[in-house]
Order: C-alpha cells, then structure tokens, then sequence
C-alpha cells in the first residue's frame, strides 16, 4: 500500500467476510477501518488516484458501485471469492461504466436519497458475525429489521444533512407485542408471495392513523412509552413511528392478503366503485375486530380518501379487469408514510427557531388552492359540486379541474380530499355528473313542494322530471347505494320504487286545456283548418289538432272528442285534404259574411291567391265531393257558373297558375285550333295559355333529366295534342301548324311559309321520322 498512484496488485493480509443484505459502501467502510485507512484511500489504492465524493457521514447511507477489475481487486484484499460477495452484497454486480466523478470510471457514488433505504444492523449481531464491535448497514428489509434474539428495532439511518446521520435502534423488552406480531409475519411471508406488497400497504394504511391522532385511540401512547431508545426524546415519537404501530400493520397484513376479504369486498360493492369505507361494512368490522378498537368502524366508515380506500378500489377495479394485480399493491405517492428524516428536520428546526417551518406554497399547491377557492364560489351559489365536464366559473375552468380531481381522487392526498369532502359530501360520486345534476333539480322541487310521490306517478313535477324519477324507480335495484340514499331524501325508498307509477300528463285534462285553446282560435278566425306551425298563445294548437285528427280518422266511430271539436268547426276533420279547407276559408274571408262571389267580373276586389283558386274550384266543380260543392255554393259558385266558364274573363295578378286552371284552358284552346303550338304571348279568355304552356314544357324537360319516370301531367296534354312537346324546335312546329291551317282553308301561304316548307322537302331525309311523317300529311293535304 505504499505506492499512491497505481492499484495495488497485491493480496489482502485480513480477512472480512460480508453480512447478508449489506450495502457494498458498509462493506468497503468496514474493509478501509480493518486497514486503518480512510474509504478514499482504499478506493483510490484499488482503482488509481483522484476518487473524489466521499466525504460527510451522509455517505454512510448511500452506495457505491465499483466496475469488474476494481470488484475483483476488492475481493482479493479481503480474501473472500467474488462469487460470495456477489450472493451477500446486493448491489455488488451493478456496474460503474458512467462517468460519475469526473475522469474516474471505475468508481461510481449515489447519495442515500437514490438509493433504497437503509439501517443500522443489529449491533450484537454485527460483533458476533465479525468479531469485533463495528457498525455495519443493510438495506431495510422487513425480515431483519427485527432482532428476535437480542429483542432490538433497526431504525433506518437517516441522513439529514453532510454532518449529522440519525439512526440507532430500538429495544423491544418492553413491547412484546413487537415481537409475537413479527413472529406471526414471518409465516405469512414464507407461504403467500404477495405478503410483502400487502405488508407495504397496511404500513401506508396505519402510519395515516398515527398522524390522525384518534382521541379514542389509547394503546399507541401507552405503548410509546414502554419502548426503549437512546434517542432525544422529542424525537422518539417521530422515530418510533414504525415500532409502535407494527403489531396493528402484521394485523391489517393478514386481512389484506386474504383473497377471501378482497371477494367480500365485491360482494357489499356489488362491483361497483365505493363512495365512501362504509359501502365495506364487513372490511371494516373485521379490522376492528383484529385490531381490538371497536370504535374504528365508526371512525372509518365516512372516509374517502386515504391508502385503505386506494386499495378498495383498486380491489374492485382488478376484479372488473380494469387494472393489472400489481396495481392493487401499489400505494399512491401521496398515501405513503410521511419520511422519518422530513419530520425530525422540521422537529430540529422548531426547537432551534432558527428558520421556519414551511416556505413558500408550491405552485401545485397553489394551483390546488385557487381551484378550490372556486369550487366553494360554486357551491355558495348552486349547493353542490356537479359541475359539467368544460363548465366555467368565474371565468375559471372549474369543470375540467374537478374532473381532474375526480380521476386522480385514489391519488388524491387526504387533506385535498377532506376539503372537497366538506363543501360537497358528494363531489366525487361514482356515478355520471349529469345524474347528480339531475337529482339536484328533483331536490328543488322537494324544498318548494315536499316529497315527491312515487306511487301517484310523481304529480307536479315536469314531464323530463318525472320521468326521470320514474327511470330511477324502475332500476332502483341496480342504483349506487349512494344513489339510493340520495333518492331517500326525495321521499323514494324500496317499496316507493316498487309502487311507482310513470309519470304522464292527465290525458282528460290536457285534451280540455286543448279544447279551450281551439275554442279561444275559432272565436277568432271562425274555423279550425289550422296549419302545423299554428300556434294559439303559445299552444303548439296545429300540431294538436293534427294529433286529433289522426286519432279520429283511426277511430270506428265519431267519439266524444270528435264531437266537441265538431261542435265548434263541423269540417274541422274533412275527408279532403286541410289545403282545400284551408283555401277554402281564406276566399270565404275575403268575400264577406253576407256577399256572395261574382264570376262574371272575374272575381273583382279578391286577392290574387284566391281568385285563382275559386277559378280552378270552378273549373273542376263537377269532380269536387258533393260537400265540397255544396260549401261552394254558399259563397256563390254554383253549378251553372261552372258550365260558364268558357265565358268568364278572368285576370290574375302573377301568382303561381294552378294547373287545373290551365289544363281547362288548353282544353277549350285545343277544342277550337286542334293543337297546343300557339306562341308565348297568346291569352286564352284573358288566361296567359301560351306562357303557361311554355312554363310546363320547362318542366316536363326538367323532369325528364331527373329521372325516367313521366311527369306527372304529361298524359293530361298529350291526350290534347300528341305533340305538345315536340323533341325537335318549337318553332319548327309552330310554322307546321301555321302553314296546316292555311292549306285547310284554301288559302295561299306567304312566301316566307312557302320558302319554309320548300325548305324541309329539300332536308327530309335529315328530319325526325315523325316530322317526315307530318310533312307528308302536309303534301296530303288538298291545296
């Protein structure tokens, strides 16, 4: 060891063998003092100068890893085979290949914060392993912590800062308790395999019981002062957190690991997720029941939030298949126990006064605490937290923020959770934001109106509410019993919700509020020929009558209702279409009470509409219903007029030409002339046939691109003339029915006509063959 600047080659003269579950820096610490050198000096001997890092009794609890040629260096200086040490050391085979401390990479630091914990080993036990007296420190595991033999409690070594390291150990003579529960443990931890992942619960799920501080809860300080410990005394009850709550942690263990208590968990949930502790009734009974406290039921039963309730639902979500086993066994950052080294800190720092406690917030926290700030805003103002999914409040995006929450909530650290809790007891629900928003306009209506009755169908309600009440009777079964005890407050209990009846509007009642409004509108207007859109303030009145309509004309025989309505417009449901009534009574209005119409006069001082609709009444007067004419009658137009169309003038003012009116009017001008070519501007009885003529033709040819079918009066015309709508010019067949009516009478066409028709001989054979064929008709023809 006397050259400094290269690693030492030569075998070790002493021998130290390693402990079972040692940290590879306890070992090299105990190696270097065996030595009488420092651990740099050892380190530096083994793997070449400039180790740098190790300094400060911080080190002590952290780890090195050292890379092969300086693990097997080591192994020759203390005499022990490389495949020994690999077995006891757990961290022995994790390289160093990163270059953690500058240009050496063969050694490699962590710091105690890296690393997993570690304690102090049973000193006896240490001594009598080693033969001498040395301090020696293992990773915390839950088998060794406790020394059976010399009845001790290993502490972990907490390191609080370079200068000061806290750790020591605990005896055990004065709490036996210690000692039966760990020997109640060990079985269970030989037997089930995820004993440890339970034990690491109950852990969580007691040291939140410890910082609760019950007023009920006597045996921990009693048991807090019967342990033994060589440490401040201030500081025993934060370091003997873990000694005095382990017989209650091997107690929850064995509940936990039992899958016969995560089957009864799903058998009070029903599979659905937990509100609250008290939805496990037997969970927390036989909790009390192992860990002697009856009053823990009651203590427990309200909570919802907290590592217990993590694990609940976590039990419920892995039977759904939701979450993997694994995730059962894992405790939320925020529920696991407070750190030891934390709390002495702040404990230190308290009886100093030297520094406060607490800085400043961080921004979680404050982001945590401006959300809530609104969510009590909310709640003053509407009493409950169902806030949509992207409501806003304020301005402030209270909607997604608790729904972030409300995903988050097994996570959610007890304190946030609690707050929640105290402005809404039913902020996180496990059941759909807008049944809770649903129930709370139900709970209006029960403080203006008391309770609602379900067995009457739930009268005075709205329709959507009553509804809705009903659709929570009929699957009252199938409900949260969260959701059941919500509707209890509504006055709906089990044998409610088996006795209920829907909710429906008294069909009597509605029928008379109807009749009223129908009543209120023929005062008005003197008939119910209503449209759909007709509305009788602010009564949907057409879409009623038409309801009515429907069920009268389905009906065998006229029934009551049809008879009231019928007693206020007996054509209130005629046998042809409302259009027709409709029309019918807006020509009556027009006309007067008391005159009758006049069709020589082409209806004058009527409006356009109907002017062309008593035209086309007349027109078609002999295929009207009998009842039809007969209303006709009663505003003049009578079966005579109709014979006399021919002879009416009658001149509209541009509206839309119905085609009954037209086709009457091509019939009369086919009957004279024997076609329908006449030209644009040609009147017919003051009647603009020819534009009418022309309108039809464009969509006749409009219709023929639209689809194959006939239009609808094609057979109508060509029953007039065949070739009303010619495929070739309509030109072309207006000079061939103009040169055909000069060669009838005798008479010599002009020579333009004449040109035309010398003309088309000339082209025949480029003609269509119908118009080879009427040319020929032409030659025919006696001139």
């Amino acid at each position: 060891m006397t050259d400094p600047f290269s690693p030492w080659p030569v075998a070790g003269v002493v021998r130290l063998a390693p402990l079972a579950g040692e940290t590879t820096m306890s070992f090299v610490n105990r190696l270097a003092a065996r030595y009488n050198v420092t651990v740099t000096g050892l380190l530096s001997a083994m793997a070449g100068p400039g180790v740098r890092g190790v300094w400060g009794k911080g080190c002590l609890v952290g780890e090195v890893f050292l890379a092969p040629a300086v693990r097997r260096r080591l192994a020759s200086l203390c005499q022990v085979p490389e495949s020994h040490l690999s077995r006891a050391l757990p961290s022995w085979d994790e390289g160093a290949d990163a270059k953690a401390n500058g240009d050496q990479p063969n050694v490699r630091f962590a710091s105690g914060s890296t690393v997993p914990a570690v304690m102090l080993g049973c000193r006896l036990c240490t001594a009598a392993r080693t033969g001498a007296p040395c301090s020696a420190r293992l990773y915390s595991a839950l088998r060794p912590r406790i020394c059976i033999r010399h009845q001790c409690w290993s502490l972990d070594s907490l390191a609080l800062d370079r200068v000061t390291l806290v750790e020591g150990q605990v005896g055990l003579a004065g709490v036996p308790e210690v000692i039966r529960a760990h020997q109640r443990l060990l079985p269970l931890l030989r037997r089930r395999g995820s004993c440890e992942n339970a034990f690491a619960v109950a852990q969580a799920v007691v040291a939140s019981w410890w910082d609760a501080h019950w007023r009920d809860e006597v045996l921990w300080p009693a048991r807090l002062g019967r342990v033994c410990a060589d440490l401040p005394e201030g500081e025993v009850a934060v370091l003997a957190r873990d000694v005095v709550t382990y017989p209650e942690a091997v107690a929850v263990t064995t509940v936990l690991s039992d899958r016969l208590w995560r089957q009864r968990i799903l058998e009070d949930t029903h599979g659905q997720m937990p509100h609250t502790l008290a939805e496990v009734p037997r969970l927390l009974t036989e909790l009390a029941r192992c860990l002697g406290r009856p009053w823990l039921v009651e203590q427990l039963a309200s909570s919802s939030a907290g590592a217990l309730f993590a694990w609940v639902r976590a039990c419920v979500r892995r039977e759904r298949g939701a979450v993997p086993e694994e995730d059962v066994w894992a405790v939320p950052v925020a529920h696991r126990p407070r750190g030891l080294a934390a709390q002495v800190r702040e404990l230190r720092l308290k009886h100093v006064g030297s520094a406060p406690v607490g800085g400043r917030p961080s921004r979680a926290e404050q982001a945590y605490q401006v959300g809530l700030a609104h969510a009590r805003s909310y709640a003053a103002r509407h009493g409950h937290l169902a806030v949509p999914k992207y409501g806003r409040h304020e301005g402030f995006a209270l909607g997604p923020w608790l729904a972030n929450q409300r995903t988050g909530v097994a996570a959610l650290p007890i304190e946030r959770a609690q707050a929640l809790h105290r402005i809404d007891p039913w902020w996180n629900g496990p059941w759909p934001i807008s049944w809770r928003r649903m129930y709370h306009r139900a709970l209006v209506h029960v403080q203006k109106h008391g309770l609602v009755d379900a067995t009457a169908g739930f009268p005075g309600t709205s329709l959507a509410l009553g509804e809705w009440l009903h659709e929570q009777c009929s699957r009252y079964d199938d409900l949260h019993v969260g959701q059941q005890r919500l509707l209890a407050d509504l006055g709906i209990r089990p044998a409610h919700a088996r006795s209920a009846h829907p909710r429906r509007k008294s069909l009597a009642l509605a029928f008379a509020a109807g009749l009223d409004y129908a009543r209120a509108f023929a005062a008005v207007h003197g008939h119910l020929a209503t449209s759909k859109s007709t509305r009788q303030d602010g009564f949907p009145l057409g879409q009623w009558l038409m309801s009515q309509r429907s069920r009268a004309r389905m009906a065998e025989k006229e029934t009551d209702r049809s008879r009231a309505l019928s007693a206020i417009d007996p054509w209130w449901n005629p046998p042809w279409p409302m259009a027709w009534q409709r029309a019918y009574h807006h020509a009556r209005k027009q006309c007067g009470s008391n005159q009758l119409l006049v069709p020589g006069d082409g209806f004058a001082g009527v409006g356009a509409a109907a002017a062309l609709w008593l035209y086309a009444q007349r027109a078609l007067f002999e295929e009207l219903d009998p009842r039809q004419r007969d209303l006709l009658r009663e505003i003049g137009i009578t079966a005579g007029d109709a014979q006399a169309r021919q002879t009416s003038r009658f001149y509209p003012t541009g509206a839309r030409i119905d085609f009954a009116v037209g086709l009457a009017h091509a019939r009369d001008y086919a009957g004279v002339h024997g076609h329908l070519a006449l030209p644009h501007p040609v009147q017919h009885n003051g009647f603009p046939l020819g534009r009418w003529l022309a309108s039809k033709r464009g969509e006749a040819r409009a219709h023929a691109r639209r689809t194959p079918a006939p239009w609808p009066g094609m057979q109508a015309l060509a029953a007039l003339d065949p070739w009303w709508l010619p495929p070739w010019a309509f030109a072309w067949q207006r000079d061939y029915h103009r040169l055909r009516l000069l060669f009838a009478a005798g008479l010599e066409p002009p020579p333009k006509l004449c040109s035309w028709f010398s003309e088309q001989l000339a082209q025949r054979q480029t003609l269509l063959p119908s118009q080879q064929r009427l040319l020929q008709e032409l030659k025919d023809l006696p001139v």
